[in-house]
Parts: structure tokens; sequence; C-alpha cells
């Protein structure tokens, strides 16, 4: 069953420290959004939105739907983003992603 958070193992005398599945999704925003090569793809309904993030059996999981700029190499684009996510949810949050999925939905002119 998904969950809406996780919990981060480090524990201390106050608690445990839990982050929401929207850190997650806010951080991966953020990456795409300041990559000149990509943009997020446009909902294809009202109720669906181009970034996903959810955790199931204590794992990770985002899917990003993007649309990549015309003309230029969109594996490397993508593995780049991949790699740019990664990096910084582990920076920002001390936890490591188990699956970044990268769709592409379309080009940008």
């Amino acid at each position: 069953m998904a969950q809406e958070y996780i919990a981060l193992k480090e524990k201390n005398n106050d608690g445990v420290i839990a982050l929401s599945t929207s850190a997650f999704s806010t951080i991966a925003k953020i990456v795409v959004e300041e990559d000149e090569n990509l943009k997020l793809a446009k909902p294809s309904s009202p109720l669906k939105y181009p970034l996903n993030c959810k955790i199931v059996d204590d794992q990770l999981i985002l899917s990003v739907d993007v649309k990549v700029k015309y003309n230029v190499n969109v594996q490397d684009v993508c593995s780049k983003v991949q790699s740019k996510i990664f990096e910084n949810i582990e920076h920002m949050t001390g936890y490591k992603p188990d699956v970044i999925d990268i769709r592409v939905s379309g080009f940008s002119f």
C-alpha cells in the first residue's frame, strides 16, 4: 500500500523524522525547471499531474513526464536530469531514491 511519507533511518531522542512525498516531488520539479532542454509535460487530464511520487514498501518511486527541446540528444538530457534528481534528493534529504523514471511525452520547439 502506498504511503504519504517516508521515515528516515536516523533516530534521536526527540523522535523520528519523516518526509512527505511532496518534498521529493518539489525537489524533482525544481531540477526539471532548471534544465533549459526540458520542461514538464502538460497534464493529459485535470487529475493527472506530470510528476508522480509514491512510496511503496519503503521504496521511493518517482516518475516524471517531460517534453524535450527539439534538436538535443534525448538520452543525454534524460540521463543528466535523472542523475541530478537523484543527487539533489540525496543531498537535501539524506535518502536515496530507488526508482527515477523519466518519460518523454513529446518535444518542444
